[in-house]
């Protein structure tokens, strides 16, 4: 029997932590965020995954 895992990505932003979903794009996540689409953003990597910094 084979067993499948999941894993998740987690994403720091304003010091708050949200996971991403299998099916969304790092776009997709900042205009949910309430930034554009195009916001230059710095990926510094954690333990948990990233930590997003808008380069604005």
């Amino acid at each position: 029997m084979e067993i499948i895992t999941k894993k998740t990505v987690s994403v720091e932003f304003d010091g708050k932590k949200y996971v991403l979903p299998d099916d969304v794009t790092m776009g997709m996540f900042l205009v949910q965020l309430g930034l554009s689409e195009d916001t230059p953003v710095k990926m510094i990597t954690t333990k948990e995954g990233f930590s997003l910094v808008p380069q604005v």
